[in-house]
């Protein structure tokens, strides 16, 4: 009897958070973003800044991701569910702007070909 008391106080001990736990988030998908130089040979880019802004349902906040270089010409990172403006930009380029949805589990693509900035060449 003293063994089934022990039990039944240990249970009860229990912190009972697994109960109002949040449901696990939906995975993760994956964004690629393949940048490349507006010359002929579509020599990929580096040192470029790519950043996905957007709505988080699992945060219920907006938040910005930045992309990570992870070999020449290609940025990627895991980013939860959910709609994205995808901004990229580099110093004598004209600045990118597109709207992707990730899904979970999947891998988004985004190809750019960057364009001198008229901005730069111009300046005086």
């Amino acid at each position: 009897m003293h063994l089934k008391s022990l039990i039944v106080l240990l249970l009860l001990s229990l912190p009972l958070s697994y109960v109002n736990a949040d449901p696990p988030l939906e995975k993760d998908g994956t964004l690629v973003t393949l940048v490349t130089w507006g010359d002929v040979d579509n020599t990929p880019a580096k040192d470029v800044y790519v950043e996905a802004h957007g709505y988080v349902a699992g945060l219920k906040a907006e938040k910005s991701f930045v992309l990570k270089m992870m070999g020449a010409g290609r940025y990627e990172t895991s980013l939860p569910p959910g709609i994205y403006d995808v901004f990229i930009s580099e110093g004598s380029s004209a600045p990118r702007c597109k709207r992707v949805q990730i899904r979970p589990k999947f891998q988004t693509y985004w190809t750019v070909k960057l364009e001198i900035d008229d901005v730069y060449i111009n300046k005086n």
